[in-house]
């Protein structure tokens, strides 16, 4: 059989082929690093969450020797003070520094683990070695070292961006989608002045009742013509920075806002405000979610083309009661003796209980070694594999 021979390779072809050998590519996945790599550690005199200064920080990238040396932008280095020990000296420097621990959060940290004296080196004369640790008193540890509230920085204490507890009750849940509405039109109608503060994040403690105080003229496409009132308040009161980040925005009680919902009943042009705009809508979720720790689904949240749409999404109705529940709630087939209401289904046990046959028929099963309910450890029979298979 005849055979093609080989190609000759070309000088181009041969040169790709070796640069591509020796390509930093391919030698991260090929090769194994052989320069030593400089490991950043904090100083004991310093607090665990404080970032180290601006000059200090350029040495967290690369500092082995062997890519400054490769670099050609990178200056020669010392042979007389290599980078690690640079770092330690500007870690020590900054560590030291009465600026470098102001205004930090800080932690207390246990103290150095002390030992006691080997019996052999005790000089007092009167001194007992305990052979066992019976009646002996504990003294330190660090049992409960981080539970103690002392230990810890309050600013240190985790922070979500929704509040702890979320708002169940459907009318508060109304008022705050409301003042969301009202926060995201005012914002958007001063967006001259604050072009970004429709998509950053707003203050917990704006004041909600100049934002419910707003009044809107809403067109018959949905659009808003104008917003009346404090708007300018409104929207100073979102970028005010926050005295208590820690405490929740002071919500209405469940009767207040009962109250100011039956006082928007005539009021109803706010829920045809239109969602057409990605942004406004999203500003309005995000408030949501700040106020209440509501996060609306994003499939049902995109479905929501009005206010009114998004307010059906946020409160959901109450769950239907069980007939059960609602004739034992109303008492009346509850209160006749030979009625039993029960929410589930009778079973045969259950009609063994109400008439006390059920204690003797679970005494006489145990007493003949059968399981009470269920098959026990009683299969099948084994002619049903004779007659099926």
């Amino acid at each position: 059989m005849r055979s093609i021979s080989r190609l000759p390779k070309s000088a181009g072809a041969d040169a790709a082929l070796a640069a591509w050998r020796n390509s930093s590519g391919r030698c991260a996945f090929r090769c194994q690093a052989t320069t030593p790599t400089t490991t950043m550690t904090r100083p004991r005199n310093s607090s665990f969450f404080s970032p180290p200064s601006q000059s200090a920080s350029r040495f967290l990238l690369s500092t082995s020797a062997g890519r400054r040396q490769a670099d050609p932008n990178q200056p020669p280095t010392d042979s007389a003070a290599t980078p690690l020990d640079k770092v330690e000296a500007e870690l020590d420097e900054w560590a030291t520094s009465p600026d470098s621990l102001e205004d930090e959060p800080r932690l207390i940290v246990p103290g150095r683990i002390l030992s006691a004296p080997k019996p052999d080196q005790v000089t007092d004369s009167s001194y007992i070695p305990a052979e066992t640790g019976d009646g002996l008193e504990e003294v330190g540890g660090l049992a409960g070292w981080w539970e103690n509230d002392e230990h810890w920085d309050p600013s240190l204490v985790f922070r979500g961006f929704g509040p702890q507890q979320h708002v169940t009750d459907a009318a508060t849940l109304e008022v705050v989608a409301r003042q969301a509405v009202m926060e995201a039109l005012a914002v958007q109608q001063e967006q001259q002045q604050h072009p970004s503060l429709l998509t950053t994040a707003w203050s917990r403690g704006s004041d909600a009742e100049a934002a419910l105080a707003l009044q809107l003229d809403v067109a018959a496409d949905g659009s808003v013509a104008a917003v009346r009132g404090d708007v300018a308040g409104v929207v100073s009161s979102l970028t005010t920075p926050e005295a208590h980040a820690s405490v929740d925005a002071a919500l209405p009680t469940a009767e207040q806002a009962q109250a100011l919902v039956e006082s928007w009943a005539e009021d109803a042009n706010w829920k045809l405000v239109s969602l057409k705009d990605a942004a406004f809508k999203f500003a309005i979720s995000k408030r949501i979610l700040q106020l209440t720790g509501h996060m609306l689904p994003d499939a049902q949240l995109a479905n929501a083309n009005t206010v009114g749409d998004l307010i059906s999404v946020l409160v959901r109705p109450p769950k239907a009661k069980k007939l059960a529940e609602e004739l034992a709630e109303d008492g009346a087939l509850a209160s006749l003796p030979n009625v039993s209401v029960y929410g589930r289904r009778v079973t045969p046990i259950d009609k063994h209980k109400a008439v006390g046959r059920w204690k003797v028929i679970v005494e006489e099963l145990e007493k003949r070694g059968l399981p009470v309910t269920g098959t026990g450890g009683y299969g099948k029979a084994v002619e049903r594999k004779w007659v099926y298979h």
